[in-house]
């Protein structure tokens, strides 16, 4: 597979995870906290989210095959001992970071589960919405940082 390709696959994955995470964010949930109750809002992020994460997913694995196929492509281990490296490194570390509270979001809060998953009382229910909704601001904040990371990375 070209080289072009592959970096080009690992651009529209990068800007489909980050880009739905602003959408999500500085889009979709201040137009719904204005419009009705937290329980209505939280019906249209869930249903919202729930197509997301199957794209999130997707990015994330499109992410991980291209970047290694991109680092194994840039001449291996003779990089790493240089500055290009030291940064590539650091960019690896806070994906990995990232994708750990993507594990922690999608599998222990769940913010996404179906109602009737859900049938408890709505103080907890929103207790979790907010604990999710701020592990989600931790994601994007890193993904951004990663970009920033990636763009330094790329004029070296």
């Amino acid at each position: 597979m070209p080289l072009s390709l592959v970096v080009w696959i690992h651009l529209v994955a990068a800007i489909t995870f980050i880009g739905g995470l602003m959408y999500l964010h500085l889009v979709l949930r201040p137009v719904l906290q204005s419009q009705g109750s937290e329980i209505e809002s939280y019906d249209v992020l869930r249903k919202a989210g729930q197509r997301f994460r199957t794209m999130t997913w997707m990015s994330l694995i499109a992410l991980i095959l291209t970047g290694a196929f991109n680092m194994l492509s840039e001449g291996g281990s003779a990089r790493i001992e240089t500055e290009w490296g030291v940064v590539l490194m650091l960019k690896l570390f806070l994906f990995a970071i990232a994708f750990g509270l993507v594990l922690i979001h999608d599998f222990v809060l769940d913010p996404y589960a179906s109602s009737s998953q859900q049938s408890v009382k709505p103080q907890v229910v929103m207790s979790n919405i907010r604990r999710a909704v701020f592990v989600q601001q931790m994601i994007l904040v890193l993904s951004l940082t990663i970009l920033f990371v990636a763009t330094y990375l790329s004029t070296m």
